[in-house]
């Protein structure tokens, strides 16, 4: 028997297998389309909430930077506003007032490389800062530029703490805002629980 090169097929496709094959084609295509559906609203419903959440952490950003400004800062008044708020001239108000501007620049410096320096956002950083810079700022005697140096320094080592440590972050958070208030209570806590366990 010789070869000449080409393929025969015997199909046979008749009404009714036609149609069932055009039905499980279109079954198909409706799940499909169902799960791409799903899929689109999945992601449609995943980037609402990341929207939802960057609204909130800038929110969030705001009001810390506002908080800076008050505690560190001349609360975004001009020279002469300032000047005005403390019954002085501009001239005599300006030394101030450049401390304060650089204070405030500083904390808002801190805060913008914190994620490389203490492992924190910008907002923990400045949520911590603004924590315990009341008291800090009034054991300074208002030397807020000072205030800003060491409260770096203090977050710094409250992350070294905590990565060194295993220690929660917030715990060290506490015990740092009461050091700050000048609250022993959790340091005598601490050396009680010492007694108990030796």
């Amino acid at each position: 028997m010789a070869f000449d090169g080409t393929l025969k097929f015997d199909t046979k496709i008749d009404q009714s297998g036609f149609e069932s094959g055009l039905s499980k084609i279109g079954s198909i295509a409706q799940k499909g389309m169902a799960v791409v559906a799903g899929a689109v609203t999945a992601a449609a419903g995943a980037m609402a909430a990341i929207g939802v959440k960057a609204l909130e952490a800038y929110a969030d950003y705001e009001q810390l930077t506002g908080g800076v400004a008050t505690l560190f800062g001349a609360q975004d008044m001009s020279l002469e506003q300032y000047a005005k708020s403390v019954g002085k001239s501009t001239d005599a108000a300006k030394a101030q007032y450049d401390k304060l501007l650089a204070a405030q620049s500083a904390v808002l410096g801190n805060a913008s490389k914190a994620f490389k320096t203490a492992g924190l956002s910008q907002n923990a950083y400045m949520e911590t800062v603004t924590s315990f810079s009341a008291a800090l700022i009034a054991s300074l005697k208002g030397d807020t530029e000072k205030a800003a140096r060491v409260a770096d320094t203090a977050i710094t080592d409250m992350a070294d703490n905590a990565n060194k440590m295993g220690t929660s972050i917030e715990s060290i958070q506490a015990a740092y805002q009461g050091f700050a208030k000048q609250n022993y209570t959790m340091l005598d806590n601490l050396n009680t629980m010492g007694a108990l366990v030796a």
